[in-house]
C-alpha cells in the first residue's frame, strides 16, 4: 500500500464536545470569522492507497450477428470496454473459419447504443457521434467536423472502415439504422441544442447523403430522445421524438415534408412497436402500424393491407437462401484473470447442419482481453465489518476485510447502483438501469452473471439462486429509472429516491418489502424535485428526502424556483410536511438527524461568483421551523447529476458530521483544485477543517477510520473520528 501527505497526529484527537447533541431547546449555530483562513490553512491529508480490488470489464451483452457472404456462417461483434467513452475493443469472430480480429473502437463514442444495419451490399453500417464526453469541443479546436460518424464492418475482410461524418451536428445518445425497401440505409438522431430529432439516408452504391434536416415539434426545454427504433416504408420514415410529450413523426421521403402523424398524452410513451402508453406504466389497448405516412389502428396480428414479397434486387439476385443464425452461448464471455474468455456456438434448430452430432457445441477462444482497475463508486458496511466496494458505473464488487487489509473479488453485475440499506444480515440497492432492486445475502457465494460452458448457464436475476438477486423493477409504474439515495424505515422497508433519467425529467419516492418483495412509490409530488438525499428521523417514523429542482411535467416543465425538504410518514403512509430551509437554492443537499428530531443540513445556493455557496442549516422536524441558517466560505461540491461519487456527508462514529468544503461543483472547476474535509459539530455547527484533499469521494467509517471512493484504490484515513477518552469505538458508518 503506499501512503501520501503529512502525517497528521491531530487526527488522533478528538473534541469531548463532538459527543454532545444539538440541544432541545436553543439551538443555534456558532459564528465563525476566520474559518475561510483555517480552510485554507488546512494541512495536506496523510492518504492510504489500500490494495486495489482487481481489475475488470464490461462484455457488452448484445452480440451482433452479421451473415458471412457465403450465407451459411456468421460474424459475430463482441464489445469489451472499460466504461462508456472507451477504451473499447471490438471483437470480430468469423464462426466459419474461426479466426478472431480485433478492432479498436474509437474513444468517447458509445458503443452500446450504436445504430446498426444490415446493407442490401452484405455490409454492416454502425452509426454514432462524436460529440459525447468532450469530444466535440477537441474536435473544434481542430477543426474537424462534428457530427454523425459512419463506420461500416464487411464480413467478406473481417475489416472495418471509417467513412468519416455524414451528417453534421447530428448527435443523440439514440442513432436507430434501418434499411429501407430502396436499399438507402435511414437513420435517425438529435439536434441536442434545437430540441428536436434529426433524419437522414445513406445510399451505400454512391455514398451519398440525403439530410432531411430537423423535423418534428421543438421539445421544450431543450433535448430530445429519438426512441428506440426508426420505420421506413416505400413512402415514409417515422421516428419517435420526445420526450415533453412524446410524438411519431412522418417524413416523405420524397419531398422532405414532415408531419405529427400520433402524441402521446403527457406522461405516456409510444415505441415504434407501435405500442402507446397512456401513463406511466400503463399500455393502451390501441396499437398501431405505420403506413404511407400514417398512424393505423392495430385491429389484429394480420396488417390491414396485403404484404407482397418484394422482387429480389440486384444485389439479392442470384445469391443462396441465407441459414438461420446459430445460437449462442455467453456463459463464458466475461475474461479470467489473464484476459481469457471463450464464445460457445451451435448450428440453429430445424438448419442443414443441425442434425447428427452436428449440433455439439464448438467453443472460440478469445485471448488478450484488456481488463483495467475500475475506479470505484460505492461503499457499504458488512455485518461482519467487511467494507462492500462496488466499481463505478457496472464494473465489479469486491469485499475489503479492515481487520487484515486484504480484499475478495466478488463479481460483476447488480447495474449501476446508488446508495446502500442494510437489513437483516442483507444489502438492499436501487441500480440504473430501469430502477432495478437487487438483494444481496454475504453469507452466500456471488452467482451473479457467473456461467460456465453449456448446460451451465449462469442463474436468472430473479431466481433464489442468484445472489445477488434482483426483486423488482421501480420504472414502469413509479417511473425511476436512477436511484440516487437510500434509508431503511422503521417499518423495515428499503426506501429508494431517486429519478427518471431520459423519460421523465422529475423524482420519485419508493419502497420494497423485503419480506414479499412487493413495491410502491409515489412520483406526483416529486414531479418538480429530485430526492437526492434520504435519511431519517424519529427512530425511522419519517424519511426525510432532500430534492434538487427538476423540470416539472405537472407545470408546463417549469422549474421550482427553490428545493424543499419532504418528510414522509411511514406508518402514516404519505407526505405530511414540506419545508424551505433555504429560501432560493436549488439543492437543499445532504441532510442527517443529530438528535431526535433535529436536522443538520447543508444547501448550495448559486450566485455570479459562487456556483454552491454553501449554507448550513438546522431544523426542528416535528414543527417545521427553521432554528438557523449558517453561510458557509466555501461551496459545496453537490452534484445534480446522477453521478454523486465524489459527494458525501456522514455522521461519524464520534458524533460529528464530515463533509466537504471547496469551489463546488462548477463544470469549470479544475480537478487539481484542493478540497478541505470538515468535521461538523451538531452542538453549535462549528465547523473543524480536518485536512485538504484533492480527489473527494464518497466516504464510509470502518471505527476511527475513514474509507474513500473516487479512485481506482480504496482509500483510508487514519484517526479521523478517534473517541475521546480512549473509549472504544464500534465499526460502522
Amino acid at each position: 500500500m503506499k501512503r501520501r501527505g503529512i502525517v497528521m497526529p491531530a487526527l488522533v484527537m478528538a473534541l469531548a464536545w463532538c459527543h454532545t447533541t444539538a440541544a432541545a431547546v436553543g439551538w443555534s449555530a456558532v459564528e465563525q470569522p476566520d474559518l475561510a483562513k483555517a480552510l485554507d490553512e488546512a494541512p495536506e491529508l496523510a492518504i492510504e492507497e489500500l490494495e486495489a480490488g482487481g481489475r475488470s470489464v464490461v462484455a457488452y451483452k448484445l452480440h451482433f450477428l452479421v451473415p458471412n457472404p457465403d450465407a451459411q456462417t456468421y460474424d459475430v461483434l463482441q464489445a469489451y470496454y472499460k466504461e462508456y467513452q472507451g477504451p473499447t475493443w471490438l471483437y470480430v469472430i468469423d464462426l466459419g473459419t474461426g479466426e478472431v480480429k480485433r478492432h479498436r473502437w474509437p474513444d468517447k463514442r458509445q458503443w452500446h447504443l450504436t445504430g446498426r444495419a444490415l446493407g442490401p451490399d452484405g455490409k454492416y453500417y454502425l452509426a454514432t457521434p462524436n460529440a459525447g464526453y468532450g469530444a466535440a469541443a477537441e474536435r473544434a479546436r481542430q477543426g474537424l467536423p462534428v457530427g454523425m460518424e459512419l463506420r461500416v464492418y464487411d464480413p467478406a475482410t473481417n475489416e472495418l472502415e471509417d467513412r468519416g461524418v455524414i451528417v453534421p451536428d447530428l448527435g443523440g445518445e439514440i442513432r436507430p439504422l434501418q434499411c429501407g425497401p430502396d436499399g438507402k440505409i435511414y437513420g435517425a438522431g438529435s439536434y441536442l441544442k434545437l430540441g428536436r430529432v434529426g433524419v437522414y439516408s445513406y445510399d451505400p452504391k454512391t455514398r451519398e447523403v440525403r439530410n432531411y434536416g430537423p423535423v418534428g415539434p421543438k421539445q421544450p426545454g431543450g433535448g430530445v430522445w429519438t426512441g428506440w427504433g426508426i420505420h421506413v416504408d416505400k413512402t415514409h420514415i417515422y421516428t419517435v421524438s420526445g420526450r415533453k410529450p412524446y410524438y411519431v413523426v412522418a417524413v416523405n421521403i420524397e419531398t422532405g415534408e414532415d408531419r405529427v402523424i400520433l402524441e402521446a398524452p403527457m406522461g405516456g410513451s409510444i415505441n415504434m412497436g407501435g405500442e402507446l402508453y397512456e401513463a406511466p406504466g400503463v399500455k393502451s389497448s390501441t396499437r398501431y402500424w405505420w403506413r404511407d405516412g400514417q398512424a393505423i389502428v392495430w385491429t389484429n396480428e394480420i396488417a390491414p393491407w396485403r404484404v407482397e414479397r418484394e422482387p429480389a434486387g440486384e444485389a439479392e439476385a442470384g445469391k443462396p437462401e441465407r441459414a438461420p443464425k446459430p445460437e449462442i452461448h455467453k456463459g463464458e464471455l466475461y475474461p479470467d484473470a489473464q484476459g481469457r474468455a471463450k464464445l460457445w456456438f451451435r448450428p440453429a434448430k430445424g438448419s442443414a447442419d443441425a442434425g447428427s452430432g452436428a449440433r455439439d457445441w464448438k467453443a472460440i477462444a478469445l485471448e488478450g482481453i484488456e481488463t483495467y482497475p475500475f475506479r470505484i463508486g460505492y461503499l457499504a458496511p458488512l455485518p461482519d465489518g467487511r467494507i462492500f466496494v462496488h466499481g463505478d458505473e457496472y464494473l465489479s464488487s469486491y469485499v475489503f476485510d479492515p481487520k487484515t487489509g486484504r480484499s475478495t473479488r466478488l463479481g460483476d453485475g447488480g447495474g449501476a447502483p446508488g446508495r446502500y440499506v442494510l437489513h437483516a444480515g442483507k444489502l438492499y440497492w436501487g441500480a440504473y438501469a430501469g430502477g432495478q432492486v437487487y438483494v444481496y445475502d454475504p453469507t452466500r457465494p456471488w452467482t451473479l452473471q457467473k456461467g460456465g460452458p453449456p448446460g451451465h448457464p449462469a442463474p436468472e436475476e430473479t431466481s433464489t439462486a442468484c445472489n445477488p438477486r434482483r426483486i423488482a423493477w421501480l420504472k414502469g409504474k413509479y417511473r425511476m429509472s436512477y436511484c440516487l439515495s437510500s434509508a431503511k424505515g422503521a417499518d423495515g422497508r428499503p426506501y429508494f429516491g431517486g429519478y427518471g433519467v431520459r423519460d421523465y425529467p422529475g423524482g420519485m419516492l419508493c419502497w420494497i418489502d423485503p419480506e414479499t418483495h412487493e413495491a410502491g412509490g409515489m412520483w406526483r409530488p416529486f414531479s418538480g424535485y429530485v430526492p437526492h438525499w434520504l435519511t431519517t428521523a424519529l427512530d425511522g417514523r419519517l424519511i426525510v428526502a432532500s430534492t434538487r429542482t427538476a423540470s416539472d411535467e405537472l407545470n408546463e416543465f417549469k422549474s421550482p424556483p427553490e428545493a424543499k425538504l419532504f418528510l414522509y410518514d411511514v406508518n402514516a403512509r404519505r407526505i405530511v410536511r414540506e419545508i424551505v430551509p433555504v429560501h432560493g437554492s436549488p439543492n437543499m443537499g445532504p441532510v442527517l438527524e443529530v438528535a431526535p428530531g433535529r436536522l443538520l443540513g447543508v444547501a448550495g445556493v448559486r450566485g455570479k461568483e459562487r456556483y454552491n455557496a454553501g449554507i448550513l442549516y438546522g431544523l426542528d422536524a416535528r414543527s417545521g421551523e427553521v432554528l438557523f441558517r449558517k453561510p458557509l466560505p466555501r461551496d459545496v461540491p453537490l452534484r445534480t447529476s446522477w453521478l454523486t461519487w465524489h459527494c458525501d456527508y456522514r455522521m461519524g462514529p464520534d458524533g460529528c458530521i464530515y463533509t466537504f468544503l471547496g469551489k463546488g461543483d462548477s463544470p469549470r472547476r479544475d480537478p487539481d483544485e484542493w478540497h478541505t474535509l470538515v468535521r461538523i459539530h451538531p452542538k453549535d455547527a462549528r465547523v473543524e477543517p480536518v485536512g485538504r484533499l484533492k480527489q473527494i469521494g464518497r466516504m464510509l467509517f470502518a471505527g476511527p477510520d475513514l474509507y474513500l471512493t473516487g479512485t481506482e484504490h480504496l482509500r483510508r484515513i487514519r484517526g479521523v473520528a478517534a473517541a475521546p477518552g480512549g473509549r472504544r469505538v464500534s465499526a460502522g458508518q
